[in-house]
């Protein structure tokens, strides 16, 4: 596959090869793109939580905090459901559903005056790590209420 740049022109693609090549580069931009994103990759592992160093890094920290916390929740609330019968399992089941969508709205209210700005996926990622980790906390209590039964 040939990328050519033309001057005084637009950057523009050779495909000799046919639209299969397209399809080729376009998964690897794709994985390249998912594979910044995650938090396996070398860069966000390089990031020392406990001092990081810039705004972005702060960002990354609050997010991987954040999904840590969601990890630990969906432990526990797994922990609970294999302890409950059919239709205790259908009601916290609905119950979470509700606490999700009530945790989400109110964590976008709670920031929503910081939209647009450069901290708000910070801010938002802290209100969402807060309220789950309250969330665990319940489920928690409840767990441990089955296991002293």
């Amino acid at each position: 596959m040939k990328i050519w740049l033309r001057k005084g022109r637009a950057l523009f693609w050779s495909i000799p090869y046919g639209i299969a090549s397209l399809h080729a580069l376009l998964a690897i931009f794709a994985t390249t793109s998912v594979s910044a994103q995650s938090p396996s990759f070398p860069l966000a592992q390089q990031i020392n939580c406990d001092r990081p160093q810039g705004d972005a890094q702060v960002r990354t920290c609050i997010r991987l905090k954040y999904e840590a916390s969601d990890r630990q929740l969906n432990e526990v609330y797994q922990q609970l459901m294999f302890q409950l019968s059919g239709e205790e399992r259908s009601l916290l089941s609905e119950a979470q559903l509700g606490w999700i969508k009530l945790r989400d709205k109110t964590c976008e209210f709670e920031v929503y005056k910081n939209r647009g700005g450069t901290g708000y996926g910070g801010f938002l990622n802290e209100c969402l790590d807060r309220m789950t980790k309250q969330r665990t906390g319940q489920l928690e209590k409840y767990l441990n209420g089955f296991n002293s039964l």
